[in-house]
């Protein structure tokens, strides 16, 4: 593996984090790709849909792997991590989990759950001790299944949104308040997007992600908690976030008409039918009109001037000066919006 790219840095989160998550690698086509531990694939996918119906935020955790880049076989594709291979990155968890101290460390899977009796030996088994909490290495260890497709067949859906519950629960009993939650309206993502785009019609996925971002921000300046609670990550043309990622907009919101233009992928919503009308009425009355105010502000901007916006808003603005003054590159790095 030593031509693959580590997956490790900014975009695993917070450095005070509580809350550790680790799994078992990056994925070909999720973290080896997006460089964010957890996200672009299936695995990720169910990943962050657990934590959203446990309530919790990725900006309230750390997400790392018992190895750090990705196995694969000789035809390229996925491929489990040797022993060995998790033998030889179990120093660098002993380093995370030292640096990070979080209160809780949350295995996905078996191998992660070997990698970390490498680091304090224990005899535990995701079998006999899923969803049970244990003394290791000075904190709380919580075993969970893997939020891969394949574990679904050994642990449903059902009893993995119980574990992930089980860990908020466990999050708040120990004093960790999800900022999310705290003062959040909690309107879906996708009943958002919708709104957007029944007013601006068609709009391109670079706009969609600087307009949602705004809102968001606007939402948090002018009432004081957050819109919808979503996930923003710094890339390289500004905000980017994690709940706008296309396989899981499409699934979101099954209406949904993407085509490639000029301007790349386009965005746009058929003509009203009795399922946007549902969705529609579901969308809280106050929240309509904020989000159509705040458009009205917005609408017949450029691409280029929605970046600027999103530039200059004291978010981003706090990554700009640390990375200048750090001279580092904080690309994925999450843009805290909730506090």
């Amino acid at each position: 593996m030593k031509d693959s790219a580590r997956i490790f840095g900014p975009s695993s989160g917070r450095l005070d984090a509580k809350v550790m998550f680790v799994g078992e690698a990056p994925g070909r086509l999720g973290a080896d790709s997006t460089g964010v531990p957890f996200h672009g694939d299936k695995a990720g996918d169910n990943f962050e849909s657990l934590l959203d119906f446990a309530g919790v935020s990725r900006e309230d955790i750390f997400v790392t792997n018992a190895v750090l880049c990705n196995p694969r076989d000789e035809s390229g594709n996925n491929s489990s991590p040797r022993l060995d291979e998790i033998a030889n990155c179990a120093q660098f968890l002993r380093r995370q989990v030292a640096l990070i101290n979080p209160a809780i460390v949350v295995t996905l899977g078996a191998n992660a759950l070997r990698a970390t009796a490498l680091v304090q030996r224990h005899k535990l088994t995701l079998r006999d001790d899923v969803r049970s909490e244990h003394s290791w290495f000075g904190r709380i260890l919580i075993p969970l299944y893997h939020p891969g497709q394949r574990a679904m067949i050994h642990r449903s859906l059902s009893n993995q949104r119980s574990d992930y519950q089980f860990v908020a629960d466990k999050m708040k009993r120990l004093g960790v308040k999800p900022r999310r939650v705290r003062g959040a309206t909690r309107v879906a993502v996708a009943d958002t997007v919708r709104v957007i785009l029944r007013t601006e019609g068609e709009v391109s996925y670079f706009a969609l992600h600087k307009l949602l971002y705004l809102l968001e921000w606007s939402h948090i300046s002018s009432r004081g908690n957050r819109l919808t609670g979503a996930y923003f990550i710094r890339q390289k043309d500004g905000p980017y976030c994690t709940d706008l990622q296309i396989t899981k907009l499409k699934t979101a919101i099954p209406e949904l008409r993407i085509h490639r233009g000029v301007r790349g992928l386009m965005l746009s919503l058929p003509t009203r039918n009795l399922f946007e009308e549902a969705a529609s009425a579901a969308t809280p009355q106050v929240i309509d009109a904020f989000v159509h105010e705040e458009l009205k502000r917005l609408s017949g901007k450029t691409e280029a001037e929605l970046k600027t916006k999103a530039y200059m808003t004291k978010p981003m603005r706090a990554i700009l000066r640390r990375e200048k003054s750090d001279a580092a590159n904080l690309y994925n790095a999450p843009v805290l919006l909730g506090w």
